[in-house]
C-alpha cells in the first residue's frame, strides 16, 4: 500500500467494518499479531491507486448512496459542490426505495434508482464520473457494474470492499479501525468531498419541503404557529442501546420545559422502531395543554414537516438531526457511542456528549458500565441550550 499497510488477504479482514481483532483488542495491520490467510483469497490485491483528479468536464455524474435514509441525506451535501463545478451535468443517484423521500423533487438531481430494481440499463450506460461513497458489499457490487471515465469510493476486489484510490483511503481506515475513528477530527461533509477531490465551502444536506404535508399536520395536529414549539424527537433506532438518551433524562427534560409558561409548546415525536419507548416517556410525563404529543405513525413526509414546523430540535445522532440542518433549525443533538466530529448543525445548535467518560465513539451495539456517555449528561443542560436564544 502506497500509505498504509493493509492485509486485504486476512480472514479476519471484513472491508466495511471493523474486524474481530480490531473490536476486541485495538489491534490493526500490520502490527496485528492474528493475522490469518484467507485460504480462498487467490487472487493479489492491486495496490491503491495514487489519487485522480477531478476531469475538466463531465456531462453524467452517477452516485450510489444506499444506506440508512439519515445517511443519504446527509450526502445531499455534495450535489451544490457538483454542480458549481459541473453546472449543465446530468446527475444521477442509485438508492434504497425507502430513501426516496429524502431525494425526490431535489432539483439538483435528475433520476433516481433503486437498488432493488433491475440497474441493467444504469450498468449499460457509460457516465463521466461515478461516486460511491460507501465501503458496504452492495453498493461496491453496484460500482464494479458501472462503466465511468472516472471513478471515486469504492469497489469490490476479491469479494471485499477496498478503495478506488487514495483519495478514499482516509474513510476506508476509520470504517475499518477503531482507533483513525476515534482520532477523526473532520466532518463527514468534508469527508466526502475530499473523497472525489473537490474543495468544500461548507454546503449543507439539500431537501425539498412536501407543501401539502405541512398543512395536512397544521390541520391534524392544530398547529397554528410554531414560533415556540421545542420538538423533542425520541428516535435513535435499537443498532446502538446508547444512540438515544435515556428515559429519565427526556422525562426531566420535557416535564422542565413544559413548566415554563411563555406560550411556549413541547412536542414530542419518535419513530416507529422506538414506540415502546415512546410510550414509556408519554405515560412517565403525562399530558398537559402545552404538550403535543406527535406519535409515532407520521409518514416521512410528515416527519420532516414537524421538524419544518418546530422552532428548536432536540435530537440524537439520526435522521431528525440531518433534516433540521437541511432546514436551518436550530438543533441540539445528543452524541454517545458514535462519532460526535464528524456531525455538523452549521453553526445553528450544539453537539453534546459526556465529559465524564474516556470510551466515546466506542461503536459498541450494547454497553455494560453504569456510569455511561448518556446517564451523565443532564436535562438541565439541555434545557439551557434549548432556552437560551
Amino acid at each position: 500500500m502506497n500509505q498504509v499497510k493493509i492485509n486485504f488477504d486476512c480472514k479476519y479482514f471484513l472491508g466495511d467494518r471493523p474486524c474481530a481483532p480490531n473490536k476486541t483488542y485495538g489491534v490493526f495491520c500490520p502490527e496485528c499479531t492474528l493475522y490469518e490467510k484467507d485460504e480462498s483469497i487467490v487472487e493479489p490485491f492491486p495496490d491503491i491507486e495514487k489519487a485522480s483528479s477531478l476531469p475538466e468536464k463531465a456531462e453524467t455524474i452517477l452516485i450510489i448512496k444506499l444506506d440508512a435514509a439519515g445517511d443519504v441525506l446527509r450526502t445531499t451535501s455534495i450535489l451544490p459542490s457538483l454542480k458549481e463545478k459541473y453546472p449543465d451535468a446530468e446527475i444521477k443517484w442509485i438508492t434504497k426505495s425507502k430513501s426516496f423521500p429524502m431525494l425526490k423533487d431535489n432539483e439538483l438531481i435528475d433520476e433516481i434508482y433503486f437498488d432493488e430494481a433491475e440497474l441493467s440499463h444504469i450498468c449499460n450506460d457509460a457516465f463521466d464520473i461515478a461516486l460511491n461513497f460507501d465501503s458496504g458489499t452492495e453498493s461496491c457490487r453496484i460500482m464494479n457494474s458501472i462503466t465511468a471515465n472516472y471513478k471515486f469510493g469504492y469497489e469490490l476486489v476479491n469479494n471485499k470492499p477496498v478503495p478506488v484510490n487514495e483519495l478514499a483511503l482516509e474513510w476506508y481506515l476509520m470504517g475499518v479501525d477503531d482507533n483513525r475513528k476515534k482520532s477523526n477530527r473532520k466532518t463527514y461533509h468534508e469527508i466526502i468531498h475530499e473523497i472525489c477531490g473537490l474543495d468544500y465551502s461548507g454546503s449543507k444536506p439539500q431537501l425539498t419541503l412536501n407543501i401539502k404535508s405541512i398543512a395536512s399536520v397544521k390541520e391534524k395536529f392544530h398547529i397554528d404557529s410554531a414560533d415556540k414549539m421545542i420538538l423533542i424527537n425520541l428516535g435513535g433506532g435499537n443498532r446502538w442501546q446508547y444512540k438515544k438518551w435515556t428515559k429519565e433524562g427526556f422525562v426531566e427534560l420535557i416535564t422542565l420545559l413544559a413548566q415554563v409558561e411563555d406560550r411556549r409548546v413541547v412536542g414530542v415525536i419518535a419513530g416507529n422502531e422506538d414506540r415502546d419507548f415512546y410510550k414509556e416517556v408519554k405515560h412517565a410525563v403525562g399530558n398537559k395543554q402545552n404538550i403535543v404529543y406527535f406519535g409515532c405513525n407520521n409518514s416521512v413526509d410528515d416527519f420532516i414537516s414537524i421538524i419544518y414546523l418546530s422552532n428548536k430540535l432536540f435530537t440524537s445522532d439520526s435522521l431528525a438531526l440531518h433534516i433540521a440542518t437541511a432546514l436551518n433549525k436550530y438543533v441540539v443533538c445528543v452524541v454517545g457511542p458514535t462519532s460526535h466530529t464528524e456531525l455538523d448543525v452549521f453553526g445553528n445548535g450544539k453537539i453534546v456528549y459526556s465529559d465524564k467518560v474516556d470510551c466515546l465513539c466506542c461503536y459498541l451495539n450494547r454497553c455494560d458500565k453504569q456510569v455511561t456517555c448518556m446517564n451523565t449528561i443532564s436535562a438541565e443542560n439541555i434545557a439551557d441550550l434549548l432556552t437560551e436564544k
